[in-house]
């Protein structure tokens, strides 16, 4: 709007014919075009085709038969044709662009997946814990251990174990979760939960959904009341698992925790006298 007023008032203390003032019309044209788009830009090019002729009426001797001659008739077709040609070259930009910024978002997905299993990665998992966080409605955080007995095997054999696996829970939970892979037999959940009680029955509930595939256990923690952050939630859950894969036998000590466990046996005795 200040690119036409200026040139209007150009136009009405300098402006006679010849003089080329009316071209810088073409400045205002352009950035309508480019922000709006082809239609607007037509519509700039119109207008500022009336706001020229109507200077040159105020400005000059001339009358709207001279007005109505081949020299605004030029104006008009160049005006508008800038508009449209600008605007249309301004959206076919714009249409590059979110394409290509709809794959870069594709791309950064991707990358935040698991590649045996297309699953959530650590990273992506922990980035749809903290934007659960922000929402801040309540949710369970279940740390699920698969074929702690026995071991599942290696390699390809495992990822396929892995996502059978997911494809249960997620038939459980339906679409209430979002399903990350931490470790090579270790996946995180997070699904919605009311109360703490629910939280503790989404746990049972994903054990039951892989009882046919093998032993799984799971820890689970509440948001909000076991935490409020993504470091407390994950160490509820943890603790949680261990403590359930100690009862139940699972838990299978490294050769450095083996031998922490056995020096801690002499120690809690009593010393003799």
């Amino acid at each position: 709007m200040a690119g036409y007023v200026a040139v209007c008032v150009l136009l009405l203390v300098y402006g006679r014919p010849g003089l080329g003032i009316g071209e810088l019309f073409f400045v205002p044209i352009a950035l309508v075009a480019v922000a709006r788009g082809r239609r607007a830009g037509v519509v700039a090019g119109a207008a500022a085709a009336v706001l020229y002729a109507g200077a040159l009426l105020v400005r000059s001797a001339l009358t709207w038969s001279d007005i109505a001659g081949p020299r605004i008739a030029i104006h008009v077709v160049s005006y508008v044709a800038v508009g449209a040609i600008v605007g249309w070259f301004a959206g076919e930009a714009r249409g590059l662009l979110a394409d290509s910024l709809r794959m870069l978002d594709e791309l950064l997905e991707l990358g935040r997946r698991d590649h045996g299993t297309g699953v959530l990665d650590p990273r992506g998992i922990d980035g749809r814990l903290a934007d659960k966080l922000k929402a801040g409605a309540p949710f369970v955080v279940l740390l699920g251990e698969l074929g702690a007995e026995p071991s599942p095997p290696s390699g390809e054999t495992r990822d396929a174990a892995v996502r059978e696996a997911v494809r249960r829970l997620c038939s459980e939970f339906e679409d209430d979760v979002e399903v990350g892979r931490t470790g090579p037999t270790r996946l995180m959940l997070l699904a919605g939960a009311a109360t703490p009680a629910k939280a503790h029955d989404a746990a049972f509930r994903a054990e039951r959904a892989l009882a046919e595939t093998g032993r799984a256990t799971f820890g689970w923690a509440f948001f909000p009341a076991d935490g409020r952050d993504t470091l407390s939630l994950q160490q509820a859950a943890s603790e949680r698992l261990y403590a359930r894969r100690i009862v139940r036998g699972e838990w299978t000590p490294t050769a450095a925790s083996a031998g922490l466990v056995a020096e801690l046996a002499p120690r809690s005795r009593p010393s003799a006298r």
